[in-house]
């Protein structure tokens, strides 16, 4: 086994020279030499789509827009494990109502008049 190997994270493109135990350590991890490069990525990446950010979010953070991601939002799910990732929810708008207590609504319409 060489010295060093080289992984590139599957969001940003970024090459990594993995020492020989990391990258032993990592392959055990992942199953088999395949399967961790074709779901391996940066912590700069993950950590950011732990925080929620979209794969586009985090390739523009990071500065490397023009990398494709070959990646499903299953196997991102699968990679950063079950947090809080969100996969851009924009346009689906909540609506919340607070209910308040009848004799405090009865006040607040005895001031407005």
């Amino acid at each position: 086994m060489n010295k060093t190997t080289k992984l590139i994270c599957n969001i940003t493109g970024k090459p990594l020279f993995a020492a020989a135990a990391y990258y032993t350590k990592k392959v055990d991890k992942a199953g088999s030499e395949e399967k961790l490069h074709s779901t391996y990525v940066c912590r700069e990446a993950k950590n950011l789509l732990k925080k929620g950010y979209t794969v586009d979010q985090v390739q523009q953070s990071l500065d490397t827009d023009n990398y494709i991601c070959n990646l499903t939002d299953d196997d991102i799910r699968e990679i950063v494990g079950n947090t809080s990732l969100r996969i851009n929810t924009v346009g689906e708008e909540q609506i919340n109502i607070i209910k308040t207590d009848p004799d405090v609504a009865q006040f607040i319409k005895n001031i407005l008049k």
